[in-house]
Formats: C-alpha cells, structure tokens, sequence
C-alpha cells in the first residue's frame, strides 16, 4: 500500500518535475521539426517506428518515437494527461526524488510495451507509429488501478469498468481521427495497438512501481 494522493492541487510542486521534464522534451521535439513543416502539423515521421525503419537500421526510433507527435492536436492531447496523471503517480511511487527515476522509467516501458505490441501485430509494417500515447495509457493503466493508495485486484469490477471507459474514449477517436482519413482528406490513423500495449503494461507491471509504506 502506498500513501493515497492528496487532491491533485494539494500536491506538493515537486511531484511533477518529472512529468514536466518528459513534457519539456516532447514539446522540444515538435519546436524542432516546425521549420520543416509548411503549417503546425509538423513532419516527425522519420522518428516513427515501423517494421520498415527496424529493417532499414533505424533503431534510435524505438525511444525517439515517443517524443514525436504527428499534430499539434496530437501532441495538444498528450500534454494534457501527461499533466493530470503525472504527478500523483509520481506521489504514489515515492514522490520527489525517489519516486522520479521510477516514474521516468515506468514511462519509457510503457511505451516500449507499446511500440512491441504494434510492431507484433504489423510484422510487416512500413507506416509509422509517432507519440506518447503508448507511454500515457501505460499511466492511465496505473492510475485505473489505483484506490486511495491501493491496487484493484486485476479481477476487479470496478477496474474493468474504468478500463472500459478508456477502450469507449479511443473508440471515439479513432472514428474522429479516421473519417477525414478515408474521406480524402489530412486525418491520421491512431495505432491503438501501442494504446493497448501501454495499458497492459501499466494494469500487470504497477505493482513493481508503487512504493510501499507501513500501515
């Protein structure tokens, strides 16, 4: 058991360093690429991770490609959970500092769990995958476990509502990232494969991160 989050303005500041250092360096990324791009959409392809770029030597795209956002409402949507779930999970691992190397690592697994879980279900995929999403959902796995300082048991019904509630929420934007895609236009296609990676990871492995106090 670890000690429960106080409401997420009653954390202490400190808590979410780590989340803003991971913020900080998506956002780099993305300021980076703009002078590339004709508009704010940005063009960070080249770090997305594929079968095809494994085959081709680009190995560096299996970190780099949860840094890259393929719009700024992309990476727009990504800050904003990064920013709501960072700093309690940083609480409940320990806070500030212990708890900081443990969130950042449990962070880049989930979204290596991610990239694996894509790249095992498109062996023989060239298009690429861009963003932080695997990682997020590796969080949002977390947090859905979470019960004022405890982990629901992976039977739970109370977890596999709140599980349902986030496959409804990627539902919903697959169909409103899709349908401009198959209708001609600029919509992406979401790799929920990587989603659904992520969020195996952070449902099994969050017992390894929460840290454990007395009582």
């Amino acid at each position: 058991m670890a000690k429960p989050p106080p409401p997420h303005w009653n954390l202490p500041r400190s808590v979410h360093i780590p989340g803003a250092i991971l913020l900080a360096l998506c956002w780099a990324a993305w300021l980076w690429h703009l002078p590339a791009s004709n508009d704010l959409a940005g063009d960070m392809r080249e770090w997305g991770i594929s079968a095809a770029a494994l085959e081709q030597g680009r190995f560096g795209t299996i970190v780099l490609h949860m840094f890259a956002h393929a719009s700024l409402l992309h990476i727009g949507m990504n800050s904003a959970v990064l920013l709501g779930f960072a700093g309690p999970l940083v609480w409940v691992m320990g806070g500030w500092p212990s708890g900081g190397p443990r969130f950042i690592a449990f962070y880049l697994l989930s979204g290596l769990a991610g990239a694996a879980l894509y790249l095992a279900l498109n062996p023989g995929g060239d298009i690429p995958a861009v963003g932080a999403s695997g990682a997020i959902s590796g969080m949002i796995g977390f947090g859905a476990r979470l019960d004022r300082g405890r982990l629901l048991p992976l039977a739970s019904r109370e977890l596999w509502r709140r599980v349902w509630d986030f496959v409804k929420a990627n539902l919903i934007l697959m169909a409103l990232f899709a349908v401009p895609f198959f209708l001609g236009g600029s919509g992406v296609l979401i790799a929920w494969e990587g989603h659904l990676g992520g969020l195996l990871f952070g449902l099994l492995a969050s017992g390894l991160f929460l840290a454990k106090t007395d009582g």
